[in-house]
């Protein structure tokens, strides 16, 4: 047999077993598991680094020849990721390229206090960064805001990709900030009336989120302060006096401290008190800004979670005797 045929047929054999290798080792590759269970891609990740990651035992040689056989693997998105047993690094890679991330989330809840939320934010594991709170106020906050109370939109926020502590509160800010101003834009006549500002509108909102949890009556609520504003009564309310109170507050709240005159005490001051007391949700705005105005002045627990309503004084006492002294 001649020597350059001897030579063809070798390098066909040669060819050959490269080819058999190469699909043996794809074959590996698409039937081999991940390393681990979760992976946090960094936004700018390489991805070679990223294949390292999900299989520490492929070379740089071999990390190379997976994009060249599969180069959309080469974007990747950033974000948290999991994998469950038996997941094939290809199809993390798919996972990844997809951008099928954990999705982390972070409920506000409605009536809670902006140093509550701080808290919240501060703790959740999938923030990142500090938060800038110095002297209990957020930096990041307009110097037009007077408090940071009532700043923040009461929601669920959801994330794939890292997210700072301050770029959550920001996303909450601004989300108050929208809904703010499509509340105060689309609010009844009387409402404008009533009120001067949409942080006024705020206010008041905060003051019915503390009031009561049933949603069917926040419209109402909302109408007997704003009854009670129109006609220059006071508020009367106890949810402020508690805030105003701040860490002195126990539980018990007493005579006494509806005698106390504070910023916030509505038994007290005139008008709404200078800030929010609590975070509010889309619901209470809504209700502020689209209230029930029946000439009603009063309400009183009703020992069932909502309330009982009246229009002249000596009724809303008669009340109070049935629901509260049980008379």
């Amino acid at each position: 047999m001649p020597a350059l045929v001897r030579l063809g047929l070798a390098g066909l054999f040669a060819i050959s077993c490269l080819v058999v290798i190469s699909r043996l080792w794809l074959e590996s590759l698409q039937t081999h598991p991940v390393a681990l269970t979760k992976l946090t891609v960094p936004a700018g990740s390489a991805a070679s680094d990223v294949l390292k990651a999900i299989d520490p035992t492929l070379s740089a040689r071999e990390r190379a020849l997976v994009f060249s056989l599969y180069p959309q693997f080469t974007h990747l998105q950033q974000g948290n990721y999991a994998f469950t047993a038996g997941t094939t690094v290809l199809s993390a890679l798919s996972k990844i390229h997809r951008g099928e991330a954990i999705v982390e989330r972070l409920t506000i809840p409605e009536g809670i206090t902006a140093d509550e939320l701080f808290a919240r934010v501060s703790d959740h594991p999938a923030l990142v960064g500090v938060l800038t709170v110095e002297n209990d106020r957020w930096l990041p906050l307009g110097r037009n805001w007077i408090s940071h109370e009532g700043a923040f939109l009461a929601e669920t926020y959801l994330w794939q990709q890292e997210l700072s502590k301050d770029a959550l509160l920001e996303k909450a800010h601004l989300s108050l900030l929208d809904a703010l101003e499509a509340a105060w834009t689309a609010a009844d006549p009387i409402v404008h009336s009533i009120l001067q500002s949409p942080y006024e509108l705020l206010i008041l909102a905060s003051i019915v989120e503390k009031e009561t949890a049933l949603a069917v009556e926040r419209p109402r609520i909302a109408g007997v302060f704003l009854e009670r504003l129109k006609r220059k009564m006071r508020l009367q309310t106890d949810p402020t006096v508690i805030y105003g109170l701040g860490e002195r507050f126990d539980g018990n709240l007493t005579r006494k401290h509806l005698r106390e005159k504070t910023a916030y005490n509505t038994y007290r001051i005139d008008g709404l008190p200078p800030t929010p007391i609590a975070l509010v949700g889309p619901d209470a705005l809504d209700a502020v800004a689209h209230p029930e105005m029946t000439g009603e002045l009063y309400f009183v627990a009703d020992g069932r979670g909502g309330h009982v309503f009246s229009r002249t004084l000596e009724a809303h006492n008669a009340n109070v005797r049935k629901y509260q002294l049980k008379q």
